[in-house]
């Protein structure tokens, strides 16, 4: 009796316009990021990001046509991305027995990234850039409302009562981007694991059981 042919593979499902034009657009974003993280806003080239994403300039144009509008849109998917990211941990940290510690993990990770010290030049060259002000600067206070309340909202889950939350998210914010500033010209930084350690502790004596 002749033996049976082994069935061919099946073919992966063919990807569809869509898909093919989001994994292309992700991969600029990300690209665009890694570029700004290296070589900072001034020498910002979309020749370099259309590069490292391996695509042409004119695929990367068909999705953003100025160098503001790339740094904007990947500045964007970042840190929705990170909010993302802290959105997942808050949910599995609510009902843990330190979620205190794990929003300070979680907030110095994000402000000691190679990311955030992009975003403060973002900033900075904002001040005398009113175009990429207004470009940028609604897309941070997005990304700090979201943020904030994906903390704030866990804390109170965990038990603590929500205006003391709002007062302790927003005091550690300010510490930890002034931390993250200094650390641009401050080496070592061997002194910040025991300001965040005093700063638990602190947490934990101001934070109110609701």
């Amino acid at each position: 009796m002749p033996k049976r042919s082994a069935p061919l593979p099946k073919r992966a499902p063919r990807r569809t316009q869509e898909e093919r034009r989001r994994e292309t657009r992700e991969a600029v974003l990300k690209a665009a990021m890694t570029v700004l993280i290296e070589d900072g806003y001034e020498k910002f080239t979309a020749t370099r990001v259309a590069k490292a994403a391996g695509v042409s300039r004119g695929a990367q144009e068909n999705y953003f046509r100025t160098k503001n509008d790339l740094i904007v849109a990947a500045t964007r998917y970042t840190l929705m991305q990170a909010a993302e990211q802290a959105r997942v941990l808050a949910a599995r940290k609510a009902r843990s027995a330190d979620p205190i510690a794990a929003f300070l993990a979680n907030s110095k990770s994000f402000c000691f990234s190679p990311t955030y010290l992009a975003l403060m030049e973002m900033v900075t060259v904002s001040r005398r850039n009113p175009a990429l002000a207004k470009m940028n600067t609604p897309v941070v206070r997005e990304f700090r409302n979201v943020l904030d309340t994906i903390w704030i909202d866990a804390l109170c889950e965990a038990g603590y009562e929500r205006q003391s939350v709002q007062s302790f998210v927003k005091a550690t914010h300010y510490l930890l981007r002034g931390m993250a500033f200094a650390s641009m010209w401050q080496s070592p930084k061997s002194e910040y694991p025991a300001i965040l350690e005093d700063w638990h502790s602190i947490g934990r004596q101001q934070l109110k059981r609701a």
